[in-house]
């Protein structure tokens, strides 16, 4: 994984990723496409648009989907790789159409997590499996479509592509918890802090905290202030006994109000974790307005709770 490190941060390339996820009902996917110059981040777009923002009743940072790239892996999140799971070789095979070597992801009980497709030409990474506790197949991302080379490159978007953030911590943190924000350093999952970035919003300061375990990342965006009792594009739905607006069409997107912060949590991410991290996250206790609305809750089903 190392050798794939250093590809991600030396190797020209674009192309298209596929990313899907499966329950037991249904499933969801979507497309990503990517660009890399070496000494540069990964550039993504993803195949819909984020959520458009229209007064501050509304969660920020909302999209649909994440559109980030789920097959570079920098030298932070190896970092975590190691000091959460084993990493062993396991064997060759291929991916997009590329010969390539098969590393497995194991948790320290033995239990495989992933699999990840190195390219034996490049050692990019061009295909990630991920699992459930039961050794079921949940997650998939890789390569529909690969262009290797700067000729291969083409035109970089600038406007409307978003780079995945590979900056350590911020160094303002502290001061952003002295004014208030709340932002624990680990998450359910050991799901570490990684990244900090703060943005001048129209409806004001939208703070997003970015947490990884080396495999999956979840990005929790913080706002000063309420929800309103019902959000265009959204339902409600419940998480672990707690009561959240969950985003249409696909609900990866979940947002709520609690101590005068707005939370939406947007995540590729296995969903036990997702719903462990949403339980762990402040919310108010269940009265007032919740409580006249319980009974029009829409459960979590397939995706938050896939098996069981």
């Amino acid at each position: 994984m190392s050798a794939a490190t250093i590809a991600c941060q030396t190797v020209s390339y674009r192309g298209v990723q596929m990313v899907a996820w499966w329950g037991p009902d249904e499933a969801s996917s979507y497309l990503i496409q990517v660009w890399h110059r070496p000494g540069g981040p990964e550039v993504a777009q993803g195949d819909d648009q984020p959520a458009t923002l229209s007064g501050s009743d509304e969660p920020s940072g909302a999209s649909s989907r994440a559109a980030e790239g789920v097959l570079s892996v920098p030298a932070w999140m190896l970092s975590l790789l190691r000091a959460n799971y084993l990493i062993e070789y396991a064997g060759t095979g291929s991916a997009s159409d590329r010969p390539a070597v098969i590393i497995a992801i194991r948790r320290r009980s033995g239990a495989m997590v992933a699999r990840f497709w190195l390219d034996t030409a490049t050692d990019l990474p061009l295909r990630r499996e991920m699992y459930d506790a039961r050794g079921r197949l949940i997650n998939e991302g890789a390569f529909i479509d690969l262009r290797i080379g700067d000729r291969e490159m083409g035109d970089v978007p600038a406007a409307g592509a978003q780079p995945w953030s590979s900056q350590p911590v911020a160094p303002g943190l502290a001061n952003l918890r002295k004014q208030g924000w709340p932002l624990p350093a680990i998450l359910a999952g050991n799901m570490e802090l990684v990244a900090v970035t703060r943005t001048a919003a129209r409806s004001g300061t939208v703070i997003d905290a970015s947490y990884s375990d080396g495999l999956s990342v979840v990005s929790v965006f913080l706002q000063r202030g309420e929800l309103p009792k019902t959000l265009p594009g959204w339902h409600l739905a419940a998480v672990r006994g707690q009561q959240v607006f969950a985003g249409d069409p696909d609900e990866r997107s979940l947002a709520w109000s609690a101590h005068g912060f707005v939370y939406t949590v947007l995540a590729d991410a296995p969903p036990q974790l997702v719903q462990r991290i949403v339980a762990e996250l402040p919310h108010e206790s269940g009265a007032g307005f919740w409580q006249r609305v319980g009974r029009g809750l829409k459960r979590m089903g397939s995706w938050f709770n896939p098996f069981g």
